[in-house]
């Protein structure tokens, strides 16, 4: 169950902590906390979608209908073998994760009682390739989604990216530029794996 934080009953509780001598900011990183591990051990997702519900529909989400006591939230079904994962780093993001352990689904909740919200959104592959990118993991490719031709196409993109804010950066900054540089050989050293991984048969 998803406490619904900006309930009377939540807020009486919140006072009575600062009451007792918490910190403002303890509880609301409590309350955040809390709120991240309710929702990936609920059968809830948020209400609003920030991509088309057929889009959900089409990976093989399952909605029902919003809560009446608590309309931020609707029982939900993922696609069969997916999971919930709350983020590592991050305790207003969670994620779905696909058989194969790629986050395909970000679920951003606020769960703080003055600013209670929540909605989700399809992970892109770019958006996917970036984080693996970011965090020093290892990119899954597959036939139908992060297609090793789709992973090219990113990398060649961020790396065009990269290209072109060095053109800005080069003279005025030189760690954004020594980032830059490295970051555009990251995304080389994908394109030339992805590009023989294409060719193994």
């Amino acid at each position: 169950m998803i406490e619904n934080t900006s309930s009377p009953a939540a807020r009486d509780a919140f006072l009575f902590g600062a009451l007792l001598g918490q910190t403002n900011d303890a509880l609301i990183g409590a309350q955040e906390a809390r709120g991240q591990q309710q929702l990936v051990h609920s059968d809830r997702l948020p209400t609003e979608l920030r991509d088309d519900r057929a889009a959900f529909e089409a990976l093989g989400f399952t909605f029902g209908t919003p809560d009446a006591d608590d309309p931020l939230f609707t029982p939900t079904t993922v696609p069969d073998g997916w999971t919930r994962e709350a983020a590592d780093d991050h305790d207003m993001w969670s994620y779905v994760v696909d058989t194969l352990g790629r986050r395909r689904v970000a679920v951003f909740y606020k769960s703080a009682f003055y600013d209670r919200r929540a909605d989700m959104h399809i992970v892109s592959v770019r958006e996917y390739v970036d984080s693996q990118v970011d965090r020093g993991r290892p990119i899954v490719a597959d036939g139908s989604w992060a297609t090793p031709q789709a992973v090219i196409e990113v990398a060649q993109a961020r790396m065009d990216d990269c290209t072109d804010h060095l053109a800005t950066w080069a003279k005025d900054n030189v760690t954004v530029a020594a980032r830059l540089r490295a970051e555009r050989a990251q995304y080389a050293a994908l394109v030339a794996q992805f590009q023989d991984a294409k060719g193994r048969p």
